[in-house]
């Protein structure tokens, strides 16, 4: 697990008590998230911790990959806590606690797009969709081709309308299934479906277009034929 630094500053300024003292050592001793939940509603500053140290390194991959930085991730990764930490007395549990989690995340995303949406795109293609981003290599040629695959998924992904970009992280970068997508999405399955297989799509044929520019350079072995 990376070594992350807890939100500290929404812990304190909630005046959240400190009575609760959960053990960490034992991952199957752990309360679920539901429990954890519960306790920050009532303020119990351990289960927040804890609920943090779970969900900050799923949450701030999928936020990464979706507004293209590692930056913009973690403001927008600091954003869904400190909306989970408000808004943890008003849950209900129509739904998973999972879910409304990415369903926080996943609405600060696109109101970060609306944003960004009249600024020019970033430059610093090393820093988009790392989730993506095959291991560096000591070897330059492939080093250079891992860069320029980088920069083709990045670009393809921007340009997927907001929904289906969601759909394709939460799905190949998250792992969910669609059940939980169209929970996530408040959407039918058929419907998170068929923005998946869209993305999937529009990604290869951006990717195709890749290989046939390096074929066209006369580059090395591709990734793709």
């Amino acid at each position: 697990m990376p070594n992350r630094q807890e939100p500290r500053s929404l812990v304190g300024q909630t005046g959240m008590r400190k009575e609760l003292v959960i053990e960490t050592s034992d991952r199957e001793s752990e309360p679920d998230d539901l429990a954890l939940l519960r306790g920050v509603a009532a303020g119990d500053e351990a289960s927040f911790r804890l609920l943090f140290r779970r969900w900050a390194p799923r949450l701030g991959r999928f936020l990464r990959g979706a507004a293209g930085s590692r930056e913009a991730g973690e403001d927008l990764l600091q954003e869904t806590f400190l909306r989970i930490l408000k808004a943890a007395p008003a849950f209900e549990q129509r739904g998973s606690v999972a879910g409304w989690f990415y369903r926080i995340a996943s609405n600060l995303a696109y109101s970060h797009w609306r944003k960004e949406r009249a600024r020019p795109a970033s430059a610093d293609p090393e820093e988009k969709l790392a989730l993506l981003a095959a291991p560096v290599s000591s070897d330059p040629a492939r080093a250079r081709e891992a860069g320029a695959l980088r920069t083709s998924v990045s670009r393809a992904l921007e340009r997927m309308p907001a929904n289906h970009r969601v759909v394709f992280l939460l799905k190949i970068d998250q792992g969910l299934t669609y059940e939980r997508i169209a929970e996530i999405m408040q959407c039918p399955i058929g419907t998170a479906k068929s923005r998946f297989h869209f993305a999937v799509r529009r990604l290869r044929a951006d990717l195709e277009d890749y290989a046939e520019r390096g074929a066209a350079d006369g580059g090395s072995d591709g990734v793709m034929r």
